[in-house]
């Protein structure tokens, strides 16, 4: 099937199934696979791999499912083991959760099933428990049959069902389909948070075929303010108010502190005071901290391996003798901007993949920043949201340390305060979540953003 986004071709999926017979017995397995190549702010496309593989007993029953995901040389793996009254969830071989389950699942919905156990009909309504590898737990499935429809598809007429099913997942996916008698999907349209995607069957050689233009997934997410800034690294208080998200959705995201205030909420409208940490050296604490206090936010992780004995000397080398945390850790910031060169066609690196090329978008810098400030004792984590430039906002995502209290420190737009030398990340900033850089980094991402770009709206009240 060829992907599109916006009529631009994106890429293209393939499904296969085999039956084969093994020691333990019969096997079927199914695998499906998706490749999009994208591009960010008119970087250089940059291809992103998502594959699923099913396997089940002979009588049908799930027994396991592998999904991979690749951006950049980094692919994750999240495996889901199902046994008679657990589910054991792993990431790229480390046990990470286990669910209790005794009840029927399903690794998608079961068209062939309902086509042969003749309960396709119009008007049907089925609800089903579908496995969820990147929340690591099971989401509700309403699937609903409407009709047969008359229905065009790359210039050819069909008679299909059109069907359309709800998943109550992280992010609650809408997914129409239209299906002919045998269970083959023509056509299919699947909305998830702001991205809206339509798949179309063809011939192999036209879904491989590469699109002429590159859609560019950054700029479809921009969110426009009413006025321009002018020197936006130089404010420190800003006050807008946030529009377009049901009620609590965004107050559950946004912290309420210090760095962050809601000032105003009603039902579909927040107004928040977002200020900078000006923070002085004097005040922080010294290096290393103790582990199991701030066990999350120092320990190794497959993206942040902060336990690489070249991430570890890297790190040594950039802070020598110091001692002081905040010291130490503007020390990284500065090496991190002189060093780490940009480029938007990196998809996710992991720390020491940005340590040995030094290149990237404010994801890697944020990686190798945390990676380095872990590796010799300094708590540190990563924070999400949006960040204002060149006359928008748009996703970011920067570096928070703890040198005595958590503080913002951005390495590529830090800014130094000219009257007292403060170094601060200015107040343009939002936050709408945050995350250790560990298995639960996609899940994380997905919590936070997805359903508020391209549907969030920013007003700027005041700043200085």
């Amino acid at each position: 099937m060829g992907i599109y986004i916006q009529e631009t071709k994106v890429g293209y999926s393939y499904s296969c199934r085999e039956q084969s017979h093994q020691e333990l017995g019969f096997f079927s397995r199914t695998y499906h696979q998706t490749r999009m190549i994208l591009s960010r702010l008119g970087g250089k496309p940059v291809e992103m791999v998502t594959s699923q593989e099913s396997v089940y007993d002979e009588e049908g029953h799930p027994l396991q499912a592998v999904l991979k995901t690749k951006m950049s040389e980094q692919e994750t793996e999240i495996r889901a083991e199902i046994k008679p009254q657990t589910i054991v969830f792993k990431v790229d071989g480390k046990k990470v959760k286990e669910i209790s389950c005794s009840h029927e699942i399903f690794l998608e919905v079961p068209v062939e099933k309902l086509i042969h156990e003749d309960k396709f009909r119009k008007g049907a309504v089925y609800f089903f428990d579908i496995l969820d590898p990147i929340a690591y737990s099971l989401a509700e499935c309403r699937f609903e049959i409407i009709e047969k429809e008359h229905t065009r598809v790359l210039g050819k007429d069909h008679e299909l069902w059109h069907t359309r099913s709800r998943l109550s997942s992280l992010v609650p996916v809408v997914t129409e389909e239209w299906i002919d008698d045998n269970g083959e999907i023509h056509k299919s349209e699947t909305q998830t948070g702001f991205m809206k995607t339509i798949s179309l069957k063809m011939p192999r050689k036209q879904a491989l075929e590469r699109a002429e233009k590159t859609y560019d997934v950054a700029f479809s997410s921009i969110i426009k303010p009413d006025k321009e800034l002018n020197e936006p690294q130089s404010i420190q208080s800003m006050t807008v108010r946030l529009t377009g998200i049901p009620r609590g959705k965004l107050s559950g995201l946004v912290a309420n502190n210090s760095r962050q205030r809601i000032l105003q909420e009603t039902e579909d409208t927040l107004v928040l005071q977002v200020n900078s940490i000006l923070f002085h050296e004097d005040d922080a604490v010294r290096f290393p901290l103790n582990k199991e206090t701030f066990k999350s936010s120092l320990r190794s992780t497959v993206f942040c391996q902060s336990d690489d004995p070249e991430i570890r000397a890297a790190a040594e080398k950039i802070i020598g003798e110091e001692t002081n945390s905040w010291k130490a850790a503007k020390k990284i910031a500065r090496w991190i901007r002189h060093e780490v060169k940009p480029n938007y066609q990196i998809g996710f690196a992991s720390a020491k993949e940005v340590l040995q090329n030094r290149e990237g978008d404010c994801t890697e810098s944020t990686v190798l920043f945390t990676a380095l400030c872990r590796s010799v004792g300094i708590p540190a984590r990563a924070l999400m949201g949006v960040m204002y430039g060149e006359g928008f906002f748009a996703y970011h995502m920067w570096p928070e340390v703890y040198a005595g209290k958590w503080i913002d420190l951005d390495p590529k737009w830090y800014k130094v305060d000219p009257g007292t030398g403060y170094y601060y990340t200015d107040a343009t900033h939002i936050k709408l979540g945050r995350t250790d850089l560990d298995e639960d980094l996609f899940r994380d991402m997905v919590q936070s953003t997805s359903e508020l770009l391209g549907r969030l709206d920013i007003k700027i009240m005041e700043y200085r």
